[in-house]
């Protein structure tokens, strides 16, 4: 953790940052409490954005419609509330990641399939752990920063006093904490060898994409992946998080490298991208973040969805 990035807290205390500090004083006080508790108060929550926000509510409706053409409006309905109720307790999973106690944490996250790990960092070219926007992408990241030398990578958030207190934190749960435009960061982080924290599943248009195939639907795709391994001789290795029932705590699930990957066809590359977090969202629906605009920007001549 050498490159844990300063935290300036006097910088924010004008009194437009006040509501902010109240949210993180809160959010603090909630580790104290047992997981369970937290979980269901975070579940009472999101029901309550349910029921609040109704655009986003029907955002997340499009897309699970579209992931499960199968489904009746009944079940669409239940994993939508189930969906918000676990995105109302990543609010508190965030302030655990944030300021639990390491060790504790360690101690109620079990790893399932850490050998795929192991095998790929072996080969000394560094691992991209691929992973999706799961509603426990925040824990997530710093539970896999436990297991291994981590280089993470984030978007930065418009609120300046989020951002400082987002990337301190986050900074902290491994080696080198990169913006995910910097792709010079992100390549030698891989060249020396360490993993590094991928989530590609965001819709992207003024970046490197290619349109494939993603949950019923087809999104616009990051190349960047491929490009990264194929650069550095990387592994790539797929991995989510998955809250326990009860305040039981969580696992890392991390499944076996890519195979063959990267080919010479960035298409079929980005296509198996998509298909390796699918397959992550379909073992894990209630905890995938649905609400988020995936399909916004469409192939050319296609209709919007939304």
């Amino acid at each position: 953790m050498s490159n844990v990035i300063p935290l300036n807290a006097r910088a924010y205390l004008a009194p437009k940052y006040w509501p902010m500090w109240l949210a993180f004083g809160l959010l603090r006080l909630m580790t104290m409490l047992p997981i369970r508790w937290t979980q269901a108060i975070g579940a009472g929550l999101g029901l309550l954005v349910y029921r609040l926000v109704p655009s986003r509510r029907r955002v997340a409706r499009i897309n699970i419609r579209q992931a499960y053409p199968d489904y009746s409006e009944e079940q669409i309905r239940a994993l939508n509330i189930a969906s918000f109720k676990s995105l109302g307790i990543s609010v508190f999973e965030t302030a655990l990641a944030w300021w639990a106690d390491r060790e504790y944490m360690r101690s109620i996250c079990e790893v399932e399939g850490k050998q795929h790990l192991d095998d790929a960092l072996t080969r000394g070219k560094g691992v991209v752990l691929l992973t999706g926007h799961f509603t426990t992408l925040e824990i997530g990241a710093m539970l896999v920063g436990l297991q291994t030398q981590l280089n993470g990578v984030y978007k930065k958030a418009h609120n300046p006093m989020f951002n400082a207190f987002m990337a301190h934190y986050r900074s902290t749960y491994g080696e080198e904490l990169i913006e995910n435009k910097n792709v010079r960061a992100l390549i030698r982080g891989l060249r020396k060898g360490r993993a590094t924290w991928f989530a590609p599943d965001q819709d992207f248009a003024e970046q490197d994409i290619v349109f494939t195939p993603f949950l019923g639907g087809i999104a616009s795709t990051l190349t960047a992946t491929a490009r990264m391994a194929e650069m550095t001789g990387a592994k790539v290795v797929p991995f989510y998080p998955v809250r326990l029932d009860r305040g039981q705590g969580y696992r890392l699930v991390i499944l076996p490298a890519l195979k063959d990957f990267p080919s010479n066809d960035i298409e079929k590359d980005s296509a198996r991208i998509n298909k390796a977090i699918e397959d992550m969202v379909y073992a894990n629906p209630e905890q995938y973040g649905w609400v988020h605009k995936r399909f916004k920007y469409r192939p050319p001549g296609e209709p919007p969805i939304y």
